[in-house]
């Protein structure tokens, strides 16, 4: 991660790791293991599906070929000279959808609450990129921009130090804010029925510890479950 920070310097404009506000992001136990939502969310791990789901792939490849079949017949019909390398270019490139729909790998962001690991989901089949949290690096991130610009993502930088992804969705400072706090494993869990149950032996083992600092600052309080909880959170941490 040196070379990031010798590039874009110790922030370089990126986000600050800081719960700047409360998250929207509440996390529901009624989504935890759907695929299309969370595939973990307790008191060590947080496991969201980051890939596109569904058949958009194969819908993808089919409709590439359909294209391109019938661009060939209309350009037949009309007596016009073909490009194989076009038409051979397009039809791998949708044959390559089909069969990465049937063999594309898990594309989960994983957040590891306890040992401060947080890992990234990588492009097509690269591996994912797994590192402490404390060296990850957050940054607003716009795909297109001109007459019809994409919404900004969060966007988490890869240990190269120049390609990304972006995970969860468009509400930038609040996923970031919700991340950030989850990964202050010093703090109570952030908001979400998910996590409900989840509470208290996450309080017991913060008071096991002495209720130790937060790791990270944050803008907005982050109270424990209960006023009795806090109280003693008060007393013993000092905080």
């Amino acid at each position: 991660m040196a070379k990031i920070k010798k590039r874009y310097g110790k922030w370089g404009g990126y986000l600050e790791k800081l719960i700047y506000e409360k998250p929207k992001r509440k996390v529901e136990k009624e989504k935890v293991n759907d695929p299309d939502y969370y595939v973990r969310v307790d008191n060590q791990f947080f496991i969201m599906n980051n890939g596109l789901i569904g058949d958009i792939y194969i819908y993808i490849g089919i409709a590439l070929m359909i294209l391109i079949s019938l661009f060939i017949l209309l350009r037949e019909f009309k007596g016009v000279a073909h490009n194989i390398l076009f038409y051979i270019f397009f039809y791998c490139l949708g044959a390559f959808f089909i069969a990465y729909h049937y063999t594309r790998p898990k594309k989960e962001l994983v957040l590891n609450r306890l040992e401060g690991l947080i890992t990234i989901p990588n492009t097509l089949y690269f591996k994912p990129y797994t590192m402490p949290f404390q060296d990850a690096l957050a940054a607003w991130s716009v795909k297109n921009s001109g007459i019809n610009p994409t919404g900004p993502s969060l966007s988490l930088f890869h240990p190269n130090g120049f390609t990304s992804t972006d995970v969860m969705g468009h509400e930038i400072i609040e996923d970031w804010s919700f991340i950030v706090w989850f990964m202050d494993k010093n703090r109570p869990l952030p908001p979400g029925s998910a996590f409900d149950e989840y509470r208290q032996a996450d309080f017991e083992r913060r008071k096991a510890a002495g209720f130790p600092m937060p790791l990270y600052p944050s803008s907005i309080p982050t109270p424990e479950a209960t006023p009795e909880q806090q109280s003693e959170r008060k007393r013993i941490g000092g905080w």
